[in-house]
């Protein structure tokens, strides 16, 4: 009987999976990975953000400089104070970083009104065609109201206008206290800065309306002094009144999300400055204007090097905390009364200088300073200084000097390497 044959193939097992172990650990290398790029990336990010804010501000500030060069005439930019909520290092609202900015818009300054007639008038509050013997008002400017007031009446104070348009300036906010006046009108002419107080825009306008100068004419008159009108026909008929500049048609220049203008870190003109008269926060009128020549003129001229500190918005709380060490600035009492535990002083008293709020000692935060809780050092961003030479127009970025010899936690002189020429990277 034939035997059949059975071929029995052998069959070999193979593993066609990964083992639990080597799944965890190609899970872990790439969770590694993928936290360095998030890392490498968020740190990319910030970089740019900043760096891309100071080349914003450098771009908004060359390009008004080239529309006064081609429109032949004033150009500048107008900074506009933060009205957003801010937010700690533990997440906590708090009320709007009013001492930064994060917007800009390219302005005309050369606005002159000179409609209708003027005449000279000593004080005369009651309009009665004679000087006023007694006052109610500190004209001497001594924050006293006396006998030497009174004797300042004499002098010539008022300007009344004949057909100038004054009372509808002031009803569309275009005409208000602190503007100047040029008296005569053109280069030949003194400017005196006014008050609009006589000027009621409840009532219809009066056929005469009627400004105070906040500084006397500089000439007393020709009239006996008796007399309110101070000159007889020979006073210079015409004016010019300086309105505030008109916002060109263009969207907002805004700076980078969580990037702002540090106004305490940079070193600014002192009218921009907060006083009594803006209550007690920066101007709302921080306007950079540039002349057909391509440098700076006005207020901002008189600083000769301005600094712009662009950082990010969290380094800019952590200079708000420092200063809470420091003097008790006009306008900072909201901010410093919504930190539960304010830091410890980080100035030593003797070199503080309440008159100069913007020195440079204020002005950068060192990476080694415990300014969240004692024994935690507070990691700088990135921050970047924008300079503006008044003189020529230039603009450049540079970086902020962290030097920080006597280790008090606040850098030296943050502006040296503007100064010295260092370009940013």
């Amino acid at each position: 009987m034939p035997i059949q044959r059975v071929n029995h193939h052998a069959h070999t097992d193979r593993r066609s999976g990964f083992t639990l172990v080597e799944l965890l650990v190609v899970i872990t290398i790439m969770l590694l990975l993928l936290s360095m790029t998030v890392y490498a990336v968020n740190f990319s990010r910030e970089s740019d953000r900043v760096g891309g804010g100071a080349r914003q501000l450098q771009s908004a500030l060359s390009g008004a400089r080239d529309r006064a060069i081609h429109a032949k005439a004033p150009r500048g930019v107008r900074f506009f104070l933060d009205s957003t909520d801010f937010t700690d290092a533990n997440g906590n609202q708090l009320a709007e970083n009013r001492r930064t900015v994060t917007a800009m818009c390219y302005i005309d300054p050369d606005q002159l009104w000179s409609d209708g007639r003027i005449e000279l008038h000593r004080w005369d509050l009651d309009n009665d065609g004679r000087t006023d013997t007694t006052t109610s008002a500190d004209l001497n400017g001594d924050g006293v109201i006396d006998a030497n007031d009174n004797a300042e009446t004499t002098k010539v104070w008022m300007v009344y206008g004949v057909g100038t348009g004054w009372w509808e300036l002031k009803r569309r906010a275009l005409l208000f206290d602190g503007l100047r006046i040029r008296i005569p009108k053109g280069p030949s002419g003194t400017w005196y800065a006014i008050n609009t107080q006589l000027i009621d825009v409840t009532v219809p306008p009066a056929a005469v309306q009627r400004l105070v100068l906040t500084t006397s004419y500089v000439e007393p008159g020709e009239t006996q002094v008796e007399v309110s009108k101070a000159f007889d026909g020979s006073e210079p008929g015409d004016y010019e009144i300086e309105l505030p500049p008109r916002i060109l048609p263009q969207e907002p220049i805004l700076l980078p999300k969580d990037t702002v203008i540090d106004l305490d870190g940079s070193r600014i003109p002192a009218a921009w400055s907060p006083s009594a008269a803006t209550g007690g926060e920066f101007s709302q009128f921080m306007d950079v204007v540039f002349s057909p020549r391509g440098n700076v003129v006005g207020a901002a001229a008189s600083r000769g090097l301005l600094h712009f500190y662009v950082c990010d918005n969290q380094d800019s709380i952590a200079i708000k905390q420092a200063m809470a060490g420091g003097p008790n600035l006009s306008g900072m009492n909201a901010f410093l009364n919504s930190i539960s535990t304010p830091p410890p002083p980080l100035i030593p008293a003797d070199e503080i200088d309440p008159a100069n709020p913007n020195t440079a000692s204020w002005a950068a935060i060192n990476p080694a300073a415990a300014l969240t809780e004692p024994g935690t050092p507070y990691l700088v961003h990135e921050r970047r200084l924008v300079s503006l030479y008044t003189q020529t127009g230039g603009i450049s970025i540079h970086p902020v000097n962290p030097t920080d010899t006597n280790l008090d936690g606040i850098a030296d002189d943050p502006y040296r390497l503007a100064e010295l020429g260092e370009t940013a990277k």
